[in-house]
């Protein structure tokens, strides 16, 4: 935390035993960088909490223990939020930070300028691809683009009349491979007029074929677009073909009219030169497991493949790949798998769909290559004993407590106006949630115990490992830069990814909305890694907005874990089916009671609430911190 700079002489208030009155800002950080927006939220402490406070000559509620959180107005550049204390004297602080520029505005018309804006990166592409530049310049004027020795002269149209925006194309044609140059665009000009010229230091290759590349490191992801959603997860060594590179990222040619994208740091050249990998499907052997059942697809080479869970049963699609399965081998002693099925869904495509018992339902699965198969662990639900006072008998549980040591700026997590961190609640939280779950019999491990570092990509390879049957990943919440922390009602989420996990999220969920005193911001898919694994259910747990006064203070209160522990307890059970054990004469209630409880230490000023609640609206969907995906 930095020091305030004062105004006041704090060895005579000392001296007179009196506490030096002092103001500290938690976030921004100094010298950060904030987007180009109108306002932006700052929150830190100040002592005497009574005192009146300023920023920016505004004055700014203050929660008892000294907390604040204000939204304030910024401007672009350097900009500084100068806090005041008044408190007899007077204490001043000031935090600088950068706020983004706007673009720069356009030149007058009065002025030809001309500006290609896309593309943005060097391209290889191949016949068949579009290539599409927009520019931007002086309106009312007509407009022409080449890109060296593939094209030269094409009209770029002006959309709409007279906006000084226009945008081209040009279809690759199969003569165009093997041929480059940079873009460049320019106005038409006659025996009087004026032109100008600008040329894109990005260069286009047509590509004469494609290249073969292999996934260079473990857990490679695909995505369904430049900058979209994930697609699938690939192991080391899967073969793929490529016919196209946009910057940083090649595209995937799956089958006719599917594509994938993957960061070319992920990828390496095949090391032999076999085109197209195309390979075929063996015998389908099944056999009974002591948590399930195992799927081995006979395959001679390592070819991508995505899984899709169905309401009583898994499809996986297999690419680069013909059907020549002649037998299925199924396990007289496997009651999970009831039947396989399979066909050729395209060229070079197999669909291949697992039906299960349908008393059973799927509880996880796990797919990775071994020598020449293909193999698929389902994962059968696990069995709780049922039997008080140790229902979870049985059971293995996974606790993540978020995030890792941090205390420097940028922080791996949250930050409370206090100064309080989000991975020391998330820890607290965790440990009085293993103890509970533990008194209920149910072995429980943690991803970490302390404030040693743990990868965000190692948690879930850490509950793979202790073979758990469930992960549940606790955080505390924030908001992005510039957003309104008043805007809307704020308290805990639950989120969950694979269809598998969504029962598990549902019951913790409504053990949340009956027990936890805060805004209910519903269950919600989240497609963020911890939760994505495909071994086990898995739920990830925002408790409470670090970031606000209270909820901060009540995060760290023994009750609020407390509850929130029982809270989880409550829904672990719920989920297992565990029949709520009846409580006997004179005892508390069960730890799944609906009551909630009243924290008034821990409750916003009545005063401030009431304001808070006039400036609420509708809740929407957040758009949620990095760093958790």
């Amino acid at each position: 935390m930095i020091k305030i700079a004062a105004i006041l002489f704090p060895a005579l208030l000392q001296a007179a035993g009196l506490a030096a009155a002092e103001i500290k800002i938690a976030y921004p950080y100094e010298g950060m960088t904030l987007p180009n927006v109108p306002k932006t939220f700052i929150f830190g402490s100040i002592e005497p909490s009574t005192a009146p406070f300023l920023i920016n000559g505004s004055k700014i509620e203050v929660y008892k223990n000294g907390g604040f959180i204000a939204y304030v107005p910024i401007s672009t550049g350097n900009f500084s939020f100068r806090g005041e204390l008044l408190d007899g004297t007077t204490v001043v602080y000031e935090r600088k930070v950068k706020v983004r520029q706007a673009e720069p505005p356009r030149p007058s018309s009065g002025t030809l300028y001309l500006n290609i804006i896309s593309p943005v990166s060097e391209m290889e592409l191949s016949p068949g691809d579009f290539i599409n530049v927009i520019a931007e310049g002086t309106p009312c004027r007509e407009v022409f683009f080449s890109a060296g020795d593939i094209f030269s002269g094409e009209a770029m149209p002006e959309i709409p009349k007279c906006s000084g925006r226009y945008f081209g194309f040009y279809a690759v044609k199969d003569s165009d491979a093997g041929k480059d140059g940079a873009i460049s665009a320019r106005f038409k000009a006659g025996f009087f007029a004026r032109s100008a010229e600008t040329v894109l230091k990005k260069r286009i290759k047509i590509l004469k074929a494609p290249r073969m590349l292999e996934t260079s490191t473990d857990t490679v992801v695909l995505r369904n677009g430049l900058d979209t959603g994930y697609m699938m997860f690939l192991p080391l060594g899967v073969k793929l073909v490529s016919d196209a590179k946009i910057g940083s990222m090649y595209r995937v040619r799956l089958s006719p009219g599917e594509a994938a994208w993957v960061e070319d740091g992920k990828v390496a050249p095949a090391p032999r030169a076999v085109f197209p990998p195309l390979t075929e499907t063996g015998v389908i052997r099944l056999k009974k497991t002591e948590t399930g059942s195992q799927a081995a697809i006979s395959l001679f080479d390592k070819v991508p493949y995505v899984a899709e869970e169905l309401e009583n049963g898994l499809r996986l699609t297999i690419y680069y790949v013909k059907q020549h399965t002649n037998w299925v081998v199924y396990d007289s002693s496997d009651s999970f798998v009831r039947n396989v099925s399979f066909r050729q869904t395209g060229d070079n495509k197999v669909t291949m769909d697992f039906e299960f018992v349908k008393e059973k339902a799927l509880w996880g699965y796990d797919i990775y290559y071994s020598s020449r198969a293909l193999i698929i662990d389902f994962k059968q639900p696990a069995c709780a004993s049922g039997v008080w006072p140790k229902p979870l008998e049985g059971v293995k549980i996974v606790l993540d407590p978020g995030h890792s040591a941090k205390q420097t700026p940028p922080y791996d997590g949250a930050i409370g106006p206090m100064g309080t961190f989000e991975y020391q609640a998330n820890l607290a939280i965790a440990l009085k949630t293993q103890e509970a779950l533990s008194n209920l019999g149910a072995q429980v491990f943690l991803t970490r115990k302390g404030d040693e570092t743990v990868q965000l990509a190692d948690r879930p390879k850490i509950a793979k490992e202790y073979k758990a049957d469930i992960f549940i990943s606790i955080h505390n919440n924030a908001i992005g830069d510039g957003e309104d922390p008043f805007s809307q009602p704020r308290g805990f989420s639950v989120y969950y990814n694979q269809r598998h996990s969504r029962a598990l999220g549902n019951a913790i969920h409504n053990s949340y909305a009956g027990n936890i005193p805060l805004p209910d911001e519903g269950l919600r898919y989240g497609d963020y890694l911890v939760v994505r694994m495909t071994y086990m259910p898995a739920v990830l747990l925002e408790n409470v907005y670090m970031i606000l006064p209270e909820q901060e203070e009540m995060v760290f209160t023994r009750a609020f874990q407390e509850k929130l522990a029982a809270s989880i307890s409550s829904g672990v059970l719920e989920f297992f089916g565990v029949v709520p054990q009846p409580a006997k004469a004179g005892q508390a209630p069960p730890i799944w009671s609906k009551a909630k409880d009243n924290y008034q230490n821990t409750s916003v000023d009545d005063s401030i609430r009431s304001k808070r609640a006039g400036r609420a609206r509708k809740a929407a969907p957040l758009r949620r911190r990095k760093g958790k995906k």
